[in-house]
């Protein structure tokens, strides 16, 4: 089985910001690779914005991903909150989150992309998270690392924790379906390795300052020992924007952070996994594309939202 994996498209539909032929570029060359299954590991979008999320949906569709054998997704705090654009949001952005209703924004999350969660186990009926599924033999466990807000824990959104409802949730699917499969992969957004600062003066420095003291993942140490007691074999995450392969308590983790919004311009990034014969093997892909590759056509993607949108609410009051 050949999974590519991907993380953190930020994808929004703001002119200037627009990146949807990057992604576009991405998962044509992903697609050539003769993949089997593609992992998005949260923050598909960058504002949470209903278009974009449309946007996205259609994509998915066109090039006959928008099921679940072929594309697993987990929510990114971005896909909740969106997120702080510039220096000056900081001080708005606060108001801006604590204004969101959490359940809803993940309510919205799956009905966009609905099809790739057929077929799940859900423990729990009344939440998304966690879920579980089969492909080709692997077992795929899906958990929502998006911590709500709060005014002294979590101000601006960004910091992550599986709560204690969810975790039991995960348990009693790992004592289910474990025994069952050879393979086990966790997919959720937040990282588990500390955030290097770099000696970097000014803004940029600044950024990542910010970044490490809002960017946690609580309570680690619970789902590390829940990930070694049940032999997980790969977790695979994004949130901070590097491409990175590390190990923890002998766990493998794999951080798809960079596909996009990685260091260096204009390079996209993919993390290959290949499973044969219970043996894992991992190596991360870079893509170059031309400038003419992503070029955004600004008229005609607005007219195919507007199509999307009407698509999306006569299917959603169908049901």
């Amino acid at each position: 089985m050949r999974i590519a994996h991907i993380s953190d498209l930020h994808f929004t539909s703001f002119y200037r910001d627009n990146n949807l032929n990057s992604i576009k570029f991405l998962l044509k060359q992903i697609l050539n690779e003769e993949i089997d299954h593609i992992i998005i590991t949260g923050d598909l979008t960058d504002n949470a914005e209903r278009n974009d999320f449309l946007a996205l949906r259609k994509l998915f569709s066109d090039f006959n991903i928008l099921k679940s054998n072929k594309l697993s997704l987990v929510i990114g705090n971005h896909d909740i909150f969106g997120g702080v654009q510039t220096a000056e949001d900081l001080f708005s952005f606060p108001k801006r989150c604590k204004a969101v209703d959490y359940e809803i924004k993940i309510n919205e999350f799956y009905n966009y992309f609905k099809e790739t969660f057929d077929g799940i186990l859900k423990i729990d009926p009344e939440n998304i998270f966690p879920f579980a599924k089969e492909v080709n033999g692997v077992l795929l466990v899906g958990l929502n690392t998006i911590d709500r807000y709060s005014s002294t824990k979590n101000i601006f959104a960004s910091n992550g924790i599986v709560h204690i409802e969810q975790f039991n949730s995960t348990v009693d699917i790992l004592k289910n379906l474990s025994p069952k499969f050879d393979t086990k992969i966790i997919m959720l957004h937040h990282h588990f390795n500390k955030i290097k600062i770099t000696k970097e003066n000014g803004f940029s420095s600044f950024w990542q300052n910010i970044e490490r003291q809002t960017m946690k993942l609580r309570k680690k140490k619970r789902l590390l020992n829940l990930f070694e007691d049940f032999k997980i074999d790969l977790v695979l995450h994004g949130h901070y924007h590097e491409m990175a392969n590390y190990k923890r308590k002998e766990i493998r983790f794999l951080n798809a952070g960079a596909s996009f919004k990685g260091n260096r311009m204009n390079i996209l990034s993919y993390n290959l996994i290949e499973i044969k014969n219970r043996s894992i093997s991992i190596k991360t892909n870079h893509v170059y594309p031309r400038k003419a590759d992503l070029i955004f056509d600004f008229d005609v993607r607005q007219n195919e939202l507007l199509k999307e949108e009407k698509l999306f609410i006569s299917e959603i009051l169908r049901n």
